[in-house]
C-alpha cells in the first residue's frame, strides 16, 4: 500500500470518528423540567405534562438493556446519572436530589419525575 492510500484511509477514519463524536454529543439535550436529565433530539414528543413526557422514539427497544440504547446509556452516566432501581421498563435514575423515572419499550420512551 502506498503512502498516499494510507493517509487517505486515516483522514476518512478520523473525519468519520469526528462527525460520530459529534452526533453523540449532539444528540440529547438537557431538560430543564427534569432537572438536566438528557432527552434524546430525535424523539417526537406525544404527551406533556408538568412532570411527565412521553415520546415515540426508534431508538428504544425492550431487547436492549434498560430498553435503552447504548449511546444514550453512555449519555445518561456521563451526565452524573446514577441508576437507582430497575424493575420490567422502568429504570430510575438519581443526581443529586433529582429522581427520573424512564419507561423504555419498543418504539416509546417516557420521562417523569419520581414519586418515591
Amino acid at each position: 500500500m502506498n503512502k498516499k492510500k494510507v493517509i487517505r484511509i486515516v483522514s476518512v477514519l478520523s473525519l468519520g470518528t469526528v462527525l460520530l463524536t459529534l452526533w453523540a454529543v449532539f444528540s440529547y439535550k438537557e431538560s430543564d423540567k427534569f432537572g438536566g436529565f438528557p432527552v434524546p433530539q430525535l424523539a417526537k414528543k406525544t404527551v406533556s405534562r408538568e412532570d411527565f413526557e412521553s415520546f415515540t422514539w426508534a431508538g428504544t427497544s425492550e431487547a436492549k438493556e434498560d430498553g435503552l440504547p447504548f449511546l444514550y446509556r453512555s449519555h445518561i452516566k456521563a451526565g452524573g446519572w446514577k441508576k437507582t432501581f430497575t424493575e420490567g421498563t422502568l429504570t430510575t435514575y438519581q443526581k443529586g436530589e433529582h429522581k427520573i423515572d424512564v419507561i423504555a419499550q419498543t418504539g416509546y420512551l417516557s420521562i417523569n419525575v419520581s414519586r418515591e
